[in-house]
């Protein structure tokens, strides 16, 4: 699939210097509020801490580095490891870039092409175009950033971009393989469903081409109730379908120093996808990780 070709509104200036100021429903073009569904994440409760400097919202928790992250679940079920309860949100990521995080080196694979002398390829993680724009921006999910841009700031809060159940990048081929691919193991509930909610496609269960006739845009990340499974091990994680579509760490040549072959999976579909690519077998794998797409984001995964 192509890049869809649209104008994007434009994103603010303003960066937030700390966690979100608090979990209340915001304001603006949203599909919900911020929290909806949230009171039943497995994930643990938000609470205040000493590392954090402001209060993180009902979906996320103070990080290992003192800024609000998404809060994270367990999925479970013969395997173990945790998934974002929701998308990286523009909030999150700006106040990750306030904090200045370093460049990799230019012998770092894979994403040693950031440090490219040149300055024709990266040399910034920078928010690479227009996106959602509107008094409830930073509630929604963050896009236009490249693979590195996700596979970089996964690391630096103490996770990882999702790939391979155990760790690791997850095979190209393996990307519909509920024993392997995190994202599409909690996607379909251990291989169960097509969509996260279930084996039919509802089209206004997730934030889809259909769910909004009117306008297609991002909503708050979390805020449909009911987009997120319903199986035990599995509950509480929102939004891997529709949306934003995300980066997984899948990448057709992974070890490609320059950025220049290497295409990476993204997954889910977003907001303007049919019920086909909406699918949690659906993967666009034609994206080179050394750009920045229109509704592609990105979660993070842990173990």
């Amino acid at each position: 699939m192509k890049p869809a070709m649209w104008l994007s509104l434009v994103v603010s200036g303003t960066l937030i210097l700390g966690c979100s100021s608090s979990s209340s429903t915001p304001s603006g073009n949203t599909g919900g509020s911020a929290g909806t569904g949230g009171n039943s994440s497995t994930g643990g409760t938000s609470a205040a801490s000493t590392s954090c400097t402001k209060t993180c919202g009902a979906l996320e928790e103070c990080g290992s580095n003192g800024l609000c992250v998404a809060k994270m679940v367990s999925i479970t079920a013969s395997t173990n490891y945790k998934i974002d309860v929701t998308a990286v949100t523009t909030g999150q990521y700006k106040a990750w870039l306030a904090t200045n995080p370093a460049l990799p080196t230019s012998t770092d694979p894979p994403c040693g092409w950031k440090a490219d002398p040149t300055g024709t390829l990266g040399e910034t993680y920078a928010i690479q175009g227009g996106i959602y724009s509107g008094a409830d921006e930073d509630t929604h999910p963050v896009f236009m950033v490249d693979w590195c841009d996700a596979y970089t700031y996964c690391k630096t809060v103490g996770k990882h971009l999702c790939g391979k159940i155990g760790g690791g990048t997850n095979a190209y081929a393996d990307f519909a393989d509920a024993t392997k691919s995190q994202m599409y193991r909690a996607c379909s509930s251990g291989g169960v469903n097509k969509y996260p909610y279930g084996a039919t496609y509802n089209a206004t269960n997730c934030d889809g081409l259909e769910y909004n006739t009117t306008i297609q845009q991002t909503v708050v990340a979390g805020s449909l109730s009911t987009c997120q499974s319903s199986t035990a091990g599995f509950t509480g994680v929102y939004d891997l379908s529709g949306n934003v579509r995300e980066w997984e760490d899948s990448c057709s040549d992974g070890t490609d120093p320059t950025g220049v072959d290497a295409t990476c999976r993204v997954r889910g579909g977003d907001y303007y996808a049919t019920s086909t690519q909406l699918a949690c077998d659906f993967s666009d794998g034609a994206q080179r990780y050394n750009a920045g797409y229109n509704a592609v984001g990105f979660r993070c995964c842990s173990g």
